[in-house]
């Protein structure tokens, strides 16, 4: 949906994308570290590799998802992933401006838990923003489903949606980055207090 079209600041909700796994996926969401560099959030099998295994480190992501020197927007560290976990972290250029807007749906505000029956919204690169509830809490693990009373073709979440981060939808809250879907009406997710602990990151 906006696959092609370069975003400067970045913003979340677009397509990036790894030109070896050559699989675009969404950027979810802007951390900060102790050191006050700023990252990209998005999910590990988007940024580092397809299959969990090991990574290539100091690898180039794009924005969009097209290999081109003038997208070039950030590159994957060792220490900013976590397989386990599906989210990893890449260094921004310093001279590109960021913000934790999400395309479509807006400022968002700090992080919060995730609750049974919370509605939610996502930002996807793929199928755009969609909206769900929360239906399911295990551990650090979310299940998000689309409304029972929603059409039955409505499509939550596709291939290209991973990484995206799901808010709160009426405080826009971050609650959980975005992993896959299960299905069209079904999506997986990991809590994003978590995957900001797991890398050493705080909110922009």
């Amino acid at each position: 949906m906006n696959t092609d079209i370069p975003y400067r600041p970045l913003l979340c909700g677009v397509s990036i994308f790894n030109a070896r796994i050559n699989e675009p996926g969404t950027l979810g969401y802007f951390g900060r570290d102790l050191a006050g560099n700023t990252w990209l959030i998005s999910a590990y099998h988007v940024l580092c590799n397809s299959n969990f295994a090991a990574f290539t480190v100091n690898e180039t992501i794009f924005q969009p998802a097209a290999n081109s020197p003038a997208f070039e927007v950030a590159s994957t560290r060792s220490d900013k992933a976590s397989s386990a976990l599906d989210c990893a972290a890449a260094l921004v250029d310093p001279h590109i401006a960021c913000t934790n807007a999400q395309l479509g749906l807006g400022a968002v505000i700090l992080p919060r838990a995730p609750t049974l029956g919370m509605r939610v919204a996502k930002s996807g690169s793929a199928t755009g923003v969609t909206e769900g509830l929360i239906t399911r809490i295990n551990g650090d693990t979310i299940r998000i489903e689309a409304d029972p009373s929603f059409d039955r073709d409505y499509t939550l979440s596709d291939s290209g949606d991973s990484g995206s981060l799901w808010v709160e939808q009426d405080t826009r809250a971050p609650i959980a980055l975005h992993r896959g879907h299960a299905t069209p009406r079904r999506a997986d997710a990991v809590n994003i207090q978590t995957a900001l602990t797991a890398l050493a990151l705080q909110p922009l």
